[in-house]
């Protein structure tokens, strides 16, 4: 997508991308959290999911959460999309959580990559990388934190982002095709490094959805990590459990972890459910308490560590 020097943009200080060569990492999950905990914290907070895919943790589709803007439509990444066609700058919902604003991704995600790649080969050439950048520039200083989710699915969209943003964190899986995903946004990363913004670094690589104990396994896994990002890649300690139901069911209910699992003292119990008093789904899993506790313990740590690669 690139070959010819831009006219750089320098990004926000603190704006974070946590982005992957495949989908199914938990990267969209953790994007979700990480710009809640840093709204939570008292930081008016802005996550941007630069994404064609359908992924709403935070439930401001299904449940309608959120003030959405007067005017067009922005959901199913209609925004998105006309701020770069239309070179305008960004449209939030606001207020998904408080101090909490986000512009959704969705289907028409997908529908830049023609546009960007006619305006490559037109008048913009290389420079329709920053097009992102440009659309966040005025918009940005509102705001203390700003979190890209990545796209997994196409190297434009994954460049828009890169070239958006200043740390990139790279959650991974343990299986090989996982590892081997990482080897497209560590090519990405390195030519939107080059050639538009040479304020990115990679500020830590991260498991995600494995078992803590697995210890041999995950040491394998650190060495793949360094093999494809580089030697000096910091690997976060934090491991996120794998927890299928409580994280499928939190996701069904537009709930963080941390928000599912404060409904456990209040809820309905199996033996509730055999008595016939309650449905299956009105039980919450005893172990999103360890699942939100490791989503925190990240959150903390990514932060962390984003301090530690902009000294």
């Amino acid at each position: 997508m690139l070959s010819e020097e831009v006219e750089l943009i320098e990004p926000p200080k603190k704006s974070v991308v946590v982005g992957t060569g495949k989908g199914g990492v938990g990267k969209s999950t953790v994007g979700a959290h990480l710009a809640a905990h840093c709204a939570e914290q008292g930081e008016r907070t802005l996550l941007v999911c630069v994404t064609s895919q359908d992924d709403d943790d935070l439930g401001i589709k299904e449940f309608g959460r959120g003030v959405q803007p007067d005017g067009l439509p922005v959901m199913d990444g209609q925004g998105l999309y006309r701020s770069i066609s239309e070179r305008i700058p960004l449209v939030p919902v606001r207020d998904v959580r408080p101090n909490l604003d986000v512009v959704p991704g969705g289907v028409m995600v997908g529908e830049l990559v023609p546009l960007l790649m006619a305006r490559l080969m037109g008048h913009d050439g290389p420079g329709v990388v920053l097009s992102l950048a440009r659309a966040l520039q005025p918009i940005a200083p509102f705001y203390d934190r700003i979190v890209f989710d990545s796209a997994p699915e196409n190297d434009s969209l994954e460049q828009l982002a890169l070239a958006a943003g200043r740390h990139l964190f790279v959650p991974t899986r343990s299986d090989a095709s996982s590892i081997r995903g990482m080897g497209r946004i560590a090519r990405n990363f390195k030519v939107v490094r080059r050639q538009a913004n040479p304020w990115l670094r990679v500020a830590g690589a991260f498991l995600y959805a494995s078992n803590p104990t697995a210890v041999q396994l995950h040491a394998q896994v650190k060495e793949d990590i360094r093999a494809t990002l580089g030697d000096g890649t910091p690997i976060l300690s934090t491991i996120v459990g794998y927890r299928e139901k409580p994280a499928v069911n939190a996701r069904r209910k537009g709930l963080l972890f941390n928000e599912y699992a404060e409904l456990l003292p209040k809820s309905a119990k199996s033996y509730d459910v055999a008595a016939g008093r309650a449905r299956v789904e009105d039980v919450v899993p005893e172990a999103i308490v360890g699942l939100a506790a490791d989503m925190r313990q990240l959150n903390l740590e990514i932060l962390d560590y984003s301090k530690k690669a902009a000294e």
